[in-house]
């Protein structure tokens, strides 16, 4: 047992002498390439019902200045509202028909979301994690019947909602959901 002992105070002692001999690395020198901007599906209203439109957000991705971040990829999101929400859906839960309660990011942490439309085919399956934010701006001051949400797994769907004070910048690359590959 001191054999071990001696071992690993060895090692962490060559481990932090190595550490503190190496130069400061609070910046990357790494080489990746960040996107140009973030594609967002977004559930928007034409002519009084609710559209699932592929959006890119502008102005896109910009090097930040900000400690802690410096020189990595940051976005600007829109002005927020003083209200966020953490919600914990259970699995197999139908969210029924409506409209989003205010124009807002829905941020889909974990779970799987199903949202489909009354006056169309078009659908959207929103899997948790890293592309799991939506804009959802049906309200009901722009369609008249919103949309509908499923969470068909048995997993609970953790979701933050963060409302908005004013839409985002943004062009419209086509209708319809973003696809997988058009994402992050």
């Amino acid at each position: 047992m001191p054999l071990l002992h001696i071992l690993l105070t060895t090692f962490l002692a060559a481990s932090t002498t190595a550490l503190a001999a190496s130069p400061n690395t609070t910046t990357s020198s790494t080489t990746t390439t960040f996107p140009n901007t973030l594609n967002i599906t977004t559930l928007t209203a034409h002519n009084n019902q609710s559209v699932l439109e592929c959006w890119a957000l502008d102005p896109g991705y910009f090097t930040s200045a900000q400690a802690g971040v410096s020189g990595t990829a940051m976005l600007n999101l829109g002005p927020v509202t003083s209200n966020a929400t953490n919600l914990l859906i259970p699995g197999e839960y139908d969210g029924g028909r409506h409209n989003a309660p205010t124009i807002q990011w829905v941020i889909f942490l974990s779970g799987v979301a199903h949202i489909t439309l009354p006056n169309s085919t078009d659908e959207a399956w929103i899997v948790g994690g890293k592309n799991g934010a939506i804009l959802a701006l049906d309200t009901a001051e722009v369609s008249a019947l919103g949309h509908s949400t499923t969470y068909p797994t048995q997993e609970s769907t953790v979701v933050l909602e963060v409302a908005l004070k004013e839409i985002p910048g943004h062009r419209v690359l086509h209708g319809g959901a973003c696809g997988e590959e058009e994402l992050l």
